[in-house]
Order: C-alpha cells, then sequence, then structure tokens
C-alpha cells in the first residue's frame, strides 16, 4: 500500500515513465495485483479484489471483505431448502445427486425403475377387459378391469344385437341402452298342430317346443278316424271278413289289414237248412252230406317262424263229410261205432318264398294235396 509520502512524490513528477497506470479517480490494488481500485479493499482466496463490506460466494462458502484489517471471512452455506424425497412407491428407488437449484448442495430424488415393478394383473370376468396404465407420479402401470361394451349370460359374451342362448324357451337378445348392455327374452311361441294319432312330445328338456311324434294307429272308421293301441284288433264296419291290427315295429305304429280265411264250402255238400255263420261273422259252416268228401282249393297267406308269403298261395285241402254209424253188437252185447273222416291219400312237396320282418326272403316247402278218400278212424268217445 502507498505511502502518502509517495502520493505527493508522484503528484509533483512530471516525468514520463514507460509502464501501466490507473485512471483519474483509481489506483493500483497492490504491487502484486494489477487491478485499478476506486478504493482500497480486500482479496480474496479467489485472489479476486474484493470491497469493503463485499459478500461473494467461493467453494461453496459464503464469505465477506471486512474493514478494519479483518480481511476475508467465510462460512459454508447451509441447504436448508435442498429435496429429500421418500420413494415409497412401488419401482421407485433414491438417488444422491447435486441439487438442480445449487451446486453446492445435495439432494435425494426418487428414480424410476420399471424392472423393480411387480406387474400384478387381476383376473378379468366374463365383460371385462384388462386395461393398464401409468398415472402421473407413478413408476409403475396400474392394471384395471374395465367393463366391456357386451351382454354376459353364463360364462359367455354377446356383442349388441347379437342371439343369445337360453336353455328357458325364451328368444333372448343382447340389447343396448347407452351404455347399458341388457338381455331381453320372449317366450318362444311354438305354433305345432299334430294330425290324429299323433302328439307333441319333447326330445330333451332343453327342447322348447318338441315335435310330433306317432302314438296310434289311425284307420278311418265309420267315416272318421279311429285311434288303435298296440296290439288293438278291429273288424271292418262293412266286413266281417276284414280286420285291422295295430302294430308297433321299430318304433313305428303300422297298421295291417287283414282278410280272414274261410274254408271253402260247397253248399251243394251241406244238409238243406243246415248253413249258418261261426262265431267270427264272417266263415259259414254246415251239415255235410254223407260222403261228400273231396279237394277243395283254397288261397291264404302262408307262415312260418314269424315270416310270411308276399302274397296268398294257392294250396289244397280235403274237405268234406264221411259216414259215421252206431248200431248194437250182439256179440260184444253193445253198442259198436264206425267212424271215417275225409283225409288226403296223395298229396305233393311245393317250395314258395317267404318274407321275414327284417325284410330278407327265405324258401319254405310245405305239403299240398292231390286226393283226398274217407278213411276209417277212431270215434271220439261219445254217442254218435
Amino acid at each position: 500500500m502507498l505511502k502518502p509520502t509517495d502520493t505527493m512524490v508522484m503528484k509533483n513528477d512530471r516525468r514520463v515513465v514507460e509502464g501501466c497506470f490507473c485512471s483519474k479517480g483509481s489506483m493500483p490494488f497492490s504491487m502484486k495485483i494489477d487491478t485499478c481500485v476506486s478504493e482500497c479493499g480486500c482479496v480474496g482466496p479467489d485472489n479476486i479484489p474484493r470491497k469493503y463490506g463485499e459478500s461473494f460466494e467461493f467453494n461453496c462458502e459464503t464469505c465477506m471483505c471486512l474493514e478494519g484489517g479483518n480481511g476475508i471471512t467465510c462460512q459454508k452455506q447451509q441447504c436448508h431448502h435442498a429435496r429429500n424425497e421418500e420413494c415409497t412407491r412401488e419401482g421407485f428407488y433414491k438417488v444422491t445427486q447435486v441439487s438442480a437449484t445449487n451446486k453446492c448442495c445435495e439432494e435425494t430424488v426418487c428414480r424410476c425403475d420399471p424392472s423393480r415393478c411387480s406387474n400384478t394383473f387381476p383376473k378379468c370376468g366374463p365383460g371385462f377387459e384388462l386395461k393398464g396404465g401409468i398415472n402421473e407420479g407413478h413408476c409403475c402401470p396400474t392394471y384395471v378391469c374395465e367393463p366391456k361394451p357386451v351382454c354376459v349370460r353364463g360364462n359367455a359374451e354377446y356383442l349388441p344385437g347379437s342371439h343369445v342362448y337360453s336353455e328357458n324357451c325364451e328368444n333372448c337378445l343382447c340389447a343396448q341402452n347407452g351404455n347399458n348392455f341388457t338381455i331381453a327374452c320372449n317366450p318362444v311361441v311354438c305354433n305345432i298342430h299334430c294330425p290324429a294319432g299323433f302328439k307333441v312330445k319333447k326330445n330333451s328338456p332343453s327342447d322348447c317346443c318338441g315335435t310330433c311324434q306317432q302314438t296310434n294307429c289311425v284307420v278311418k272308421y265309420d267315416g272318421s278316424y279311429r285311434l288303435m293301441n298296440n296290439g288293438d284288433v278291429l273288424p271292418s264296419m262293412n266286413d266281417n271278413c276284414t280286420m285291422y291290427k295295430c302294430s308297433l315295429i321299430n318304433d313305428q305304429f303300422v297298421t295291417t289289414v287283414t282278410q280272414m280265411s274261410c274254408p271253402s264250402l260247397n253248399e251243394e255238400d251241406c244238409e238243406p237248412g243246415s248253413i249258418q255263420l261261426l262265431p267270427n261273422g264272417c266263415c259259414k259252416t254246415c251239415i255235410q252230406k254223407k260222403d261228400s268228401c273231396k279237394v277243395q282249393a283254397f288261397d291264404d297267406y302262408l307262415s312260418y317262424q314269424g315270416c310270411r308269403s308276399v302274397s296268398r298261395i294257392k294250396m289244397s285241402r280235403c274237405e268234406g263229410a264221411c259216414g259215421k254209424v252206431s248200431r248194437y253188437s250182439a256179440v260184444e252185447h253193445t253198442m259198436s261205432h264206425t267212424c271215417s273222416c275225409c283225409q288226403e291219400v296223395q298229396t305233393t312237396r311245393s317250395k314258395v318264398k317267404l318274407q321275414c320282418p327284417d325284410g330278407t326272403l327265405i324258401d319254405h316247402e310245405y305239403i299240398d294235396v292231390l286226393e283226398c278218400k274217407c278213411a276209417g278212424t277212431k270215434c271220439p268217445d261219445r254217442n254218435v
């Protein structure tokens, strides 16, 4: 620092001297520091001249130039406002770094690490879908089950306007009303009309209307339809020789028409006034004239072990009356009986095809009569 006498000398010195000089109103700070200042002060640790009372920061300390020869005093800066975050949310971890607002302070902040997320997903039921997103201030995504624009029944989803399956005999539709999706149902309308002999039957619990299934045989009888159960036999109204029979074959009701076969009757061989109907109301019978035995032809179906000829077969048999005698025997001292019957004396074997219930055809051999005669036989144990 210059002395007052030095200053006076410099003022009176008019010589021209080489070097650096401060402008008027300023002075060199010191011999070591080539800086012009308006007044004397302090030199800080950064070798920068400071005015008395000047405050500055250096090396993260707050310093001040004091008068009275106290020089520079420094104090370490206090980090009262540094951040110190608590990382409690999932996916965050703590990081210590230089403060963004004060490089002299450290702060603790939370950093996101997606690998630390548990990624636990809720299980969404029918009618809901999984959606995820990262909320503000969070690291890990949040997953929720949100409603879908569908109707739900059971474990199935249905789009608006589509038919919904129902086991309750209903027609159901998925309907949308704004943001609401509901199932609207109406009862199934069954327009089933079964003909005579048929009834509506359901094949399963889910069969709402059922189907017409045959339950009876149907015959036209006396101008109307008559129902017959399995095994029923019904005679014709106009012909006692025609019979209707109801049978259940392979779960199907079948009506068969049978023409009763009557033994041939030659009324010329009958005693006068003896012709009458049998109890079946179809066939005639009479008292045969003596020794009227002869071959009689007839047509009939031939059956064997459940199989039957496709059409009627022309066959022959012995018919007619033979003599019977009852007289007293003096030798035996009793009544003696002599009887004879009309029977075959010459036959032949013929073949015919029979049709079985399963549709197959088999060959069958039967005996046909060629000649008949009255032959003696044992009389029955009754009066003749």
